[in-house]
């Protein structure tokens, strides 16, 4: 692995002014709005301490559940595209580097996104919610959700390691988009239908459920669902080292 600070390196450099570094920003900041907006709107007049943890849980929850699986899915598609588009796949390959070098560093590459969008989420609830004290009289006695924002960004992030194993290795295997697209719609259409129904187990041993259930305080699985996304997208990164053995065209 002496080779995995350059490759690191390189590809930082490869997602830099990329969409995947855009939406990365604009996914969770674009949902902190649209929360901000809804609360604007309300009528109440606060003096309620958990209005402000309402808000950043409401958040969190849309996150978790709608946007990061798709994010996750495009952040893989993303990077992978990035040598299948420009056909430098064997060139890349041919480089006097560790092959499995190449592929740690793209997963690395992609957890770094998922981590750096999670951060963007929780600064941005703290900022809209220290706007909502003072716009909103009243709301200034709500205790700050800081501390839930963050420790929530963080569990989930950890909890979409599988996920974004699964999805990175469907992008690096096939060279269109489609496929981690479509597998990701039909994750979340199956989490969809059996999370309703109060399948907690299920939903904390589903990869596309992790990162919700993780996070979510009434769920009594969530360390279960915290160590599979953790424990399973480290394993399922492995598939790295036999994605080396395998000549790209």
């Amino acid at each position: 692995m002496k080779d995995l600070y350059p490759a690191l390196t390189a590809e930082g450099l490869k997602l830099k002014r990329t969409l995947a570094l855009r939406l990365a920003i604009w996914c969770p900041t674009v949902i902190v709005l649209l929360v901000f907006g809804v609360y604007v709107g309300r009528s109440d007049k606060g003096g309620s301490p958990e209005l402000l943890t309402g808000f950043a849980q409401l958040t969190l929850t849309i996150w978790t559940i709608i946007v990061f699986p798709l994010f996750a899915a495009l952040v893989a598609a993303l990077i992978a595209a990035v040598e299948h588009q420009n056909d430098t796949w064997k060139h890349l390959l041919a480089l006097p580097v560790d092959r499995s070098t190449i592929f740690v560093s793209k997963w690395i590459a992609g957890i770094s996104l998922l981590l750096f969008s999670s951060l963007v989420l929780a600064t941005g609830v703290v900022v809209t919610a220290e706007a909502l004290r003072l716009i909103k009289p009243g709301w200034g006695s709500s205790l700050r959700p800081s501390a839930m924002i963050f420790r929530g960004v963080f569990l989930s992030s950890c909890a979409a390691w599988l996920v974004y194993s699964i999805q990175m290795w469907i992008s690096l295997r096939w060279r269109s988009f489609l496929p981690g697209l479509v597998v990701a719609v039909m994750g979340l259409a199956l989490m969809f239908v059996a999370i309703p129904r109060g399948v907690a187990l299920f939903g904390s041993l589903f990869p596309w459920s992790l990162p919700a259930m993780t996070m979510s305080p009434h769920n009594p699985y969530h360390a279960i669902a915290l160590g599979l996304g953790l424990c399973g997208g480290v394993l399922v990164g492995a598939v790295a080292w036999h994605l080396s053995r395998r000549e790209f065209c």
